[in-house]
């Protein structure tokens, strides 16, 4: 009983550190996490553009979503997991300080999970309700998912921790649209940061 109620307040206690951390040292996302190195933004001249690999996936909902049906407008696809103790929660602390500095951008922004054995629709629906994120998160079977790290670049690995699995990632930022990806952020920049380099890519400043 008391291992469970440690654990629990360990879960609690870390994204709160994190958030601290993060408001509280300035340019804290300009360093390095996961597997890249620095930020590396990537702009794809028009007409220059690799093909966007289109998915069917699960969102929290437990609603189907398929991203060429949502491309028409650009949209920003990541990719994370819920119970990812240091990378993924300051993704979306970024990420959700970003949206609000690029009002009406993107017509969907997806979050595509790296972790099909314990991120469930239910487990999707608690996380961004119980955090207030007001995207999509999206999941599926270990093979549909992989097919998706794989085309837009993302190298995944999983390490054992104390018997629980750690997934290392890369981190991707991909802007789609038109079945075409437009340009790829790697690396977790400050809001500001993100939300400039996200509009260039999407006003083909490149």
């Amino acid at each position: 009983m008391r291992l469970q109620y440690l654990l629990l307040f360990v879960a609690v206690l870390i994204p709160i550190v994190v958030a601290i951390i993060f408001t509280s040292q300035e340019g804290y996302g300009e360093g390095h996490f996961g597997i890249f190195e620095r930020v590396v933004p990537v702009c794809y001249p028009p007409g220059r553009e690799p093909p966007a690999a289109d998915f069917t996936l699960i969102d929290q909902y437990n609603r189907t979503v398929t991203l060429s049906e949502l491309w028409s407008k650009p949209v920003l696809v990541t990719f994370t997991y819920t119970y990812c103790p240091d990378v993924c929660p300051v993704m979306h602390l970024v990420l959700n300080k970003t949206l609000p500095l690029v009002p009406g951008l993107f017509g969907a922004v997806l979050d595509v999970s790296l972790d099909p054995d314990r991120d469930t629709p239910r487990r999707l629906l608690d996380y961004s309700k119980g955090n207030n994120y007001n995207w999509t998160f999206l999941t599926g079977s270990y093979s549909l998912l992989e097919a998706v790290w794989k085309a837009y670049g993302v190298t995944r690995y999983v390490e054992n921790r104390g018997g629980t699995p750690y997934i290392v990632h890369d981190v991707v930022w991909a802007v789609v649209q038109d079945g075409k990806i437009l340009g790829v952020v790697k690396g977790i920049p400050s809001p500001e940061t993100l939300a400039d380099l996200l509009k260039k890519i999407v006003r083909r400043e490149c």
